[in-house]
């Protein structure tokens, strides 16, 4: 039988790969819905559609009726979020309540959250693993936390935390190396946190943990991120060697310094252990894709 794999957030950094590799796979039918007045990526099988859109979604659930949920849309920019926070709210929040609304009695939900949940305040050695309680200290990781309680009183889902995705998403303007070479691009400096660490995972060992989870029925909370953590300024600098663009364009500041700006997390890196055992495989450094 096959599995009919319903995708929301389409154009998130996150989505897209996830998407695109599903829709190879012949044992699986794929629909998916991306922002309102987006129109990328493109084909029958992708609609726009908000998040909240109850009666869209019920009419999906009906025409398309999947037996998988894989929920990836949202928001995550801290400064947007701080300053939308009814926005915020929406997107996050209230989109992981329609999702259940809809969807909870017919379909596995999977929902791919974020590391944001997690203040890195008081990060173990090993990193956060899935037994730490929540602590947020942004918007954004306060309304994607309260979408995680809305998920798990599913009777079967999944909330995978991921660390930082890298790769060049679909619009190729999200995602931290989207953002960083798109300033650089322009000759425009950069600043970056020296003391916010993410544990960076490729999107290649999202799709390949993602499928796995779909497989396997995976259920409860898991985190996926790579097995080294990198500060917001190493990733900057990443780029900018590679691409040799002047060492003058990146500058480094501690979060304190930082001013007028949103919350910051410190040392958010994740413990992916659990989740490396149960799949056998072992994730990849996260920046080692940008060193090819």
């Amino acid at each position: 039988m096959k599995k009919r794999i319903f995708f929301t957030g389409v154009t998130s950094i996150h989505g897209y790969p996830v998407f695109s590799a599903f829709l190879n796979e012949p044992d699986c039918e794929v629909f998916g819905i991306r922002p309102p007045k987006v129109h990328e990526p493109s084909g029958a099988n992708v609609i726009s559609c908000c998040i909240t859109n109850r009666d869209m979604l019920y009419h999906i659930r009906k025409t398309f009726q999947p037996t998988h949920v894989i929920h990836c849309a949202g928001v995550c920019d801290l400064d947007v979020c701080e300053e939308r926070p009814h926005w915020a709210q929406a997107m996050n929040t209230d989109g992981a309540n329609a999702v259940t609304e809809v969807f909870n009695d017919t379909a596995r939900i999977i929902y791919l959250s974020a590391d944001l949940v997690f203040s890195g305040n008081t990060s173990p050695d090993k990193g956060y693993n899935e037994c730490c309680i929540p602590d947020p200290v942004s918007v954004a990781g306060k309304t994607i936390a309260a979408a995680e309680k809305i998920i798990e009183q599913c009777d079967n889902a999944c909330v995978v935390r991921l660390g930082l995705p890298i790769g060049t998403s679909v619009t190729g303007t999200k995602g931290a190396i989207d953002f960083v070479e798109s300033r650089f691009k322009r000759n425009l400096p950069v600043t970056l946190f020296l003391d916010e660490f993410r544990s960076c995972i490729q999107f290649s060992d999202i799709v390949k943990s993602v499928m796995a989870i779909v497989n396997l029925d995976i259920r409860g909370y898991w985190h996926l991120g790579g097995p080294v953590k990198y500060s917001l300024y190493s990733i900057g600098k990443y780029v900018l060697d590679k691409k040799g663009y002047p060492a003058s364009l990146l500058r480094g500041i501690m979060r304190k310094d930082e001013q007028n700006g949103p919350p910051r997390m410190g040392d958010v890196s994740l413990d992916s252990s659990k989740l490396g055992s149960l799949l056998g495989f072992s994730f990849r450094d996260g920046l080692s894709v940008l060193l090819n």
